[in-house]
């Protein structure tokens, strides 16, 4: 967790621009003890991407699969996914400006909301909304298969 949340501050030194989402806020919620990966939501402005890439460039971050991190690509809801070495492990971090099933309303009042928090992470609500639709880990895919056909 300590390397998600090094990068959280160094993202948002000087100002707000990335907030944890997904597993690592579940964790942050104590409702998951791990997860795979990074999760952030950004502010939707060129100074935002331009200095989380520089944080990532200096990690020695490369893309993995998606959209580059690029404003044309996450205002239509792409995301982008980058990895790094960090002490001899693979660190994984993906990053989007509009999550899925997150209107604009509850995206401003997060961005409120988080100002001065550290480490800033999803409430319950969006957290909730972002979760949503996921099977339980661990549910077989012909289970899953017979519960979708329910």
């Amino acid at each position: 967790m300590t390397v998600y949340l090094d990068l959280t501050r160094e993202f948002n030194v000087g100002r707000l621009r990335a907030v944890i989402c997904s597993g690592q806020a579940a964790v942050l919620h104590r409702l998951a003890i791990a997860s795979k990966d990074g999760d952030w939501i950004l502010r939707e402005d060129a100074a935002t991407l331009e200095h989380v890439l520089g944080v990532l460039e200096r990690r020695g971050a490369r893309y993995r699969f998606g959209a580059p991190l690029d404003l044309r690509w996450l205002v239509g809801g792409w995301s982008a996914h980058f990895e790094f070495q960090h002490a001899g492990v693979r660190v994984r971090t993906d990053f989007m400006t509009r999550p899925p099933r997150v209107g604009a309303e509850d995206l401003a009042r997060m961005w409120l909301e988080l100002e001065g928090r550290d480490p800033p992470f999803t409430g319950a609500r969006i957290l909730g909304r972002d979760e949503e639709d996921r099977p339980p880990e661990g549910l077989s895919v012909h289970r899953r298969a017979r519960a979708q056909d329910a």
